[in-house]
C-alpha cells in the first residue's frame, strides 16, 4: 500500500468500513483533543462478489461475556488445536470438525483477505419475504389507475414464493381475503376507531384453534402461523391472477365528498390494522408494509387535518409556534406503530404522491425506525414514482432482491475502546455488554441494534470512545480491534451472519500527532459530523446546532494549524 487514500479505499471496498481516524489515539484525553470523535461509517451487507459461500455455523469464543467470532486476527495454535480470542484473550478449543486444520490448510475465516465473511445458517427455517400493500382509494380515477398499473407490474418483480396481502382504505379500511375462489371477500373496519393488535386478530378470525390442532402448541419465532393467517397473505404464484383481477377492479372510495370538503381518509387505522395483522401472523419475520397515500389523514387516529378545506394543513409557522392542533396526537399514534413494527422486524414504506402535504412529518418515525423508504412525488402517474418504485425491487446477479430483513447488528470491541452509539435506520435493543461505553451518542447505551431493513447501500454511523487512561500506555505496536456481527434474513429466506473484524494501530497523539493526523479521513468525518448534527437538530434548536457545528470546525482547524 502506498498512501492512506489507497488504504481507506481498499478497506471500504473489502469491508464497507470508513473510519474518521485510521490511527487511533491511545488515551481518553488524546481522543478528546482530536475534536472529531472516533467513529465509522459501516455498510452491513455491502455487495461483495468474492465472498466464499460458507454453509456452517461460526465458531464462538467460549467466554459467556464475550462470544466473539473466530477471525483472521486471532492467534492460532495448530498443534494444540486452540485459538486465542483477540478481544478477551480466552483460549478456546476448535470444534471436532476443525480437526484437520493446519497452517497450510486453513478455514476461510482465518485467511487475512476475508476480514469480512458471511455464514449461511442451514439449520434455520427458510421464510419467504412478506409484502403487505396498503392502498389509498381516495384518489381520482386517473391517479388510482396509474397506481393500480404500478402495483400489478410489481407482482412480476416479486419472488414467486413471497407472501403478499392487500389492504385498501378510504373512509373505511378493508382487509382483502386472497385465499377464496369465485367471489372477492374482505373484512371492513371503521376508520375512526383505534384498534389494538388483539382486536384485529379477533376480528379477522386469526389465532383461533384449528380443528385437530393442539391449541397449546408453541408459536415462537420461526414457527409457521396457524392457517387462518394465510387467507390474507398468500404466495404470489398462488394468487397472482386473483390479485391482478382484484387490483383491476379497485374503485374509488364510494363515500360522497361534499363541496368544500376533503375525502375522509383513515390512514392511521389502515396502518394500525396492517401492523396488527403482521404482528398476529408473522411476528419477528421479515415483512414490508407498503403504504400508498394520496392525501392527508382526515379522520380517526393519526388525523393531521379536518375534512374542511377552509382549514389548511399545518405549516412550518404553525409547527414553530406550537399551533398545530393535531400534530402531537398524530405523531404519538405513528410513533407507537413504528415501535411495534420495529420490535417485530417489520418495515413500513410510505409512497406519498399528492400536490398538497400528506402528513409525512407525523409519520416520519415509521420509516426512520424501520428503515423503510419514504418517497414523495406529485402524482402516481409521474415517471419519478414509477421508476423509483421499480428500483425498490432491483435484483442482484443471482436474481435475488437487493434487500434484507429483520437484521441485528452487534459490536464487539477490545478493552481499550467502547461503543458510544449508532445513528442510522435502526432501533436500540438495549443490550448492556462489556463493549458499551459511558458516553451516549445517537442511540447509545447498547451494543446491539435492530435493522428491520437493509440494502447493500445502507450505511450506519457508529461512534466509539477510547477508555484507556493516559497513565496506562499501550505497548508499542499494539492494535485495537472491533468486530461487527450482522445477522439477517436474506431475500431468499435464508438466515445469514456477516462478520467484519478490523484492527487499527494505537499512537500517542501527544508525541506522534503527525501519525494520527495522516490517517484522518476528511470525507468520513464530514459525513459523520453531518449525521450527528442532524440527529441533534431533532431535539435541539436549529441555531444552537449551527453554533455547535461552527465551534467544532473552528476547534478542529485551530488544533492542526
Amino acid at each position: 500500500m502506498t498512501t492512506y487514500e489507497d488504504f481507506i479505499q481498499q478497506n471500504e471496498d473489502r469491508d464497507g468500513v470508513r473510519f474518521t481516524w485510521n490511527v487511533w489515539p491511545s488515551s481518553r484525553i488524546d481522543a478528546t483533543r482530536l475534536v472529531v470523535p472516533l467513529g465509522t461509517l459501516y455498510q452491513p451487507i455491502k455487495e461483495r462478489a468474492d465472498l466464499p459461500p460458507i454453509q456452517y455455523d461460526p465458531v464462538l469464543c467460549t467466554r459467556s461475556t464475550c462470544r466473539a467470532i473466530l477471525n483472521p486476527l486471532c492467534q492460532v495454535d495448530y498443534r494444540a488445536k486452540l485459538w486465542v480470542c483477540n478481544f478477551c484473550f480466552q483460549r478456546n478449543p476448535f470444534p471436532p470438525q476443525y480437526a484437520a486444520i493446519s497452517e497450510q490448510h486453513q478455514p476461510a475465516e482465518l485467511i487475512p483477505m476475508f476480514s469480512t465473511i458471511e455464514y449461511t445458517i442451514m439449520r434455520a427455517q427458510c421464510l419467504p419475504p412478506i409484502f403487505l400493500l396498503v392502498v389509498d382509494t381516495c384518489l381520482d380515477d386517473e391517479e388510482l389507475g396509474a397506481l393500480k398499473d404500478s402495483l400489478q407490474m410489481s407482482l412480476s418483480l416479486l419472488p414467486p414464493n413471497a407472501l403478499i396481502g392487500l389492504i385498501t382504505f378510504g373512509r373505511m379500511v378493508q382487509v382483502h381475503e386472497l385465499g377464496c375462489e369465485g367471489c372477492s371477500k374482505s373484512y371492513v373496519f371503521r376508520g375512526t376507531k383505534d384498534l389494538q393488535s388483539k382486536q384485529v386478530q379477533e376480528m379477522l378470525g386469526m389465532g383461533r384453534p384449528v380443528p385437530g390442532q393442539n391449541p397449546n402448541q408453541p408459536r415462537g419465532p420461526g414457527v409457521q402461523p396457524l392457517p387462518p393467517a394465510n387467507r390474507f397473505l398468500q404466495p404470489v404464484h398462488k394468487c397472482d391472477m386473483s390479485l391482478t383481477d382484484l387490483l383491476g377492479e379497485l374503485q374509488r372510495d364510494p363515500w360522497p365528498v361534499g363541496p368544500g370538503k376533503r375525502p375522509l381518509r383513515s390512514t392511521g387505522v389502515a396502518l394500525s390494522v396492517a401492523t396488527g395483522l403482521l404482528e398476529a401472523s408473522y411476528a419477528n419475520t421479515g415483512a414490508r408494509i407498503m403504504l400508498f397515500v394520496g392525501g392527508p389523514c382526515s379522520q380517526g387516529p393519526g388525523q393531521v387535518v379536518t375534512d374542511d378545506l377552509r382549514q389548511p394543513i399545518r405549516s412550518h409557522h404553525d409547527i414553530q409556534k406550537d399551533n398545530a392542533k393535531h400534530m402531537k396526537k398524530a405523531t404519538k399514534h405513528y410513533d407507537a406503530l413504528a415501535s411495534r413494527a420495529a420490535t417485530n422486524g417489520h418495515i413500513i414504506d410510505i409512497y406519498s404522491c399528492a400536490l398538497d402535504q400528506t402528513g409525512l412529518l407525523e409519520m416520519r418515525q415509521c420509516c426512520n425506525s424501520t428503515g423503510g423508504h419514504m418517497v414523495m412525488g406529485d402524482s402516481f402517474n409521474s415517471s419519478l414514482f414509477k421508476q423509483t418504485f421499480q428500483r425498490v425491487f432491483a435484483k442482484d446477479a443471482k436474481g435475488d432482491l437487493k434487500m434484507a430483513f429483520n437484521a441485528t447488528l452487534e459490536i464487539k470491541t477490545s478493552r481499550e475502546i467502547k461503543v458510544s452509539g449508532a445513528i442510522g435506520p435502526c432501533v436500540s435493543l438495549g443490550v448492556k455488554g462489556s463493549s458499551v461505553g459511558e458516553q451516549e451518542v445517537g442511540l447509545g447505551g447498547t451494543c446491539q441494534w435492530k435493522f428491520c431493513s437493509l440494502t447493500p447501500s445502507t450505511t450506519t454511523a457508529l461512534f466509539f470512545e477510547v477508555v484507556n487512561q493516559h497513565t496506562a500506555p499501550i505497548p508499542q505496536g499494539g492494535r485495537g480491534c472491533i468486530q461487527f456481527i450482522t445477522q439477517y434474513q436474506h431475500s431468499n429466506g435464508q438466515r445469514r451472519i456477516r462478520v467484519t473484524t478490523i484492527a487499527r494501530n494505537w499512537a500517542d497523539a501527544s508525541s506522534s500527532l503527525h501519525h494520527v493526523s495522516a490517517g484522518f479521513d476528511q470525507e468520513a468525518a464530514a459525513v459523520l459530523m453531518s449525521r450527528l448534527a442532524v440527529f441533534r437538530a431533532e431535539s435541539d434548536d436549529g441555531p444552537d446546532v449551527l453554533r455547535w457545528v461552527d465551534r467544532m470546525l473552528i476547534r478542529l482547524v485551530s488544533f492542526y494549524q
